[in-house]
């Protein structure tokens, strides 16, 4: 009996001093992004929310413009941070919307606790799709899959009602596929899961999200 006692309490130490490791650590983190956002230029990120994006436990720091200055007023940038054993890695190069000059029209997707972004692109002046899948991957964003459509044939171009679907080929990670094969692949990159619209996020202001950081340290 004392001997069943003794490894409880035993079995009960160990899992408070790994929980208080683990919390150790995700502290951290957290004090990681509390400084990140205290330092940045408030007319280039001045929205911020927290989102677990691979579903770890530990939320993602992400950030966006919007009463900000931004380059092209059109196209809407956003930063993920991600972190890993050794520190928080900040991806700032993201974005979507509709670029001012014309060529670019996107949507960019978060799939939460899959660690997955999509981007959903047309180009002009044809509106030709194609979509980047991104995966989270040791704090860092990194693209794991891209597809397209491409024309090839331009024979009777000035035709009213020419398609360009109708002269070309879709690709996926640079191969031909048909556009069935090119649907299914797309599915099975984003995990057969549209994600939520990065647009959509309730963005907060810094004083907002540094007091829910210090909730979740």
């Amino acid at each position: 009996m004392k001997k069943r006692i003794l490894m409880i309490i035993t079995a009960a130490l160990l899992g408070s001093f790994l929980i208080s490791g683990c919390s150790s650590a995700e502290k951290k983190i957290y004090e990681k992004y509390s400084g990140i956002v205290s330092g940045l230029d408030e007319k280039k990120w001045d929205g911020f929310a927290l989102i677990d994006l691979d579903g770890d436990g530990v939320k993602e720091l992400f950030a966006t413009c919007i009463n900000g200055e931004r380059e092209d007023q059109s196209i809407q940038p956003y930063m993920i941070v991600g972190h890993n054993d050794k520190d928080t890695v900040i991806n700032d190069e993201l974005q979507d919307g509709v670029a001012g000059a014309g060529g670019y029209r996107g949507e960019l997707y978060y799939l939460e606790g899959k660690g997955i972004l999509h981007e959903s692109m047309t180009f002009a002046p044809l509106g030709l799709p194609a979509d980047t899948v991104y995966i989270l991957k040791n704090g860092s964003i990194e693209i794991s899959d891209t597809g397209e459509f491409s024309v090839e044939s331009f024979d009777d171009a000035e035709d009213e009602g020419w398609d360009p679907l109708k002269h070309g080929y879709w690709s996926w990670n640079g191969e031909r596929v048909d556009e069935d094969r090119y649907r299914e692949m797309l599915r099975e990159a984003t995990k057969d899961t549209d994600g939520l619209p990065m647009s959509g996020i309730e963005w907060q202001d810094k004083d907002a999200i540094l007091e829910e950081i210090k909730r979740n340290q």
